[in-house]
Formats: C-alpha cells, sequence, structure tokens
C-alpha cells in the first residue's frame, strides 16, 4: 500500500478592512448621489461635486440605501442605486 503524504494547510492571514472606495463612472451616479446626500443626509446640507470625493462612502452609502427606500425616486433611478452600490470595494491590508 502506498503512502497518504499529509500537507500542512495554509490558513490564509486575516485582513484588515482600511477603508471603502466608491466610484462614479458616469454623471448620471455623480448626480444620483448627491440628490441622495443632499435630500437624505443629515451631517451638512449643500454637498457639490468639489466636495463628494470627501464624504464617506459609508455615509453615501446610507443616503443611498435611504433613497432607494423613499417613493422619491424611480424604477431606472433605484437600478442605478444598486449598480453605485455593487460596485463599492473594500481597502483591506493584511494584519501584522
Amino acid at each position: 500500500m502506498a503512502k497518504v503524504i499529509k500537507f500542512p494547510k495554509k490558513e490564509p492571514k486575516p485582513r484588515v478592512i482600511k477603508g471603502y472606495r466608491m466610484s462614479f463612472y458616469t454623471e448620471e451616479e455623480i448626480d444620483l448621489a448627491l440628490l441622495c446626500i443632499n435630500t437624505y443626509g443629515w451631517r451638512q446640507i449643500g454637498y457639490t461635486r468639489n466636495t463628494l470625493s470627501k464624504v464617506d462612502p459609508l455615509y453615501i452609502k446610507d443616503c443611498l440605501i435611504r433613497g432607494y427606500n423613499s417613493d422619491l425616486l424611480s424604477y431606472p433611478a433605484r437600478k442605478l442605486i444598486n449598480k453605485i452600490i455593487d460596485g463599492m470595494e473594500t481597502i483591506e491590508v493584511k494584519a501584522n
């Protein structure tokens, strides 16, 4: 009979989430994000295209979800919100 060789299992190193990244690819996505932030946001009123890059992506996501659950937006806008949220990425670093 042959001997079975046991290989050591490699445990993947844990990763720490350092932050999130949200990308906007069209003008409609930017406009919709600004609409939701200025309508459903609670921190500040008057976000613009210039200040959008400085806003926390989790805050934008929360405002987009609030807009999605409202009756204010149409079906194509809700579909675009799903596209924006699905494109959100986590920035991970290896734990030491």
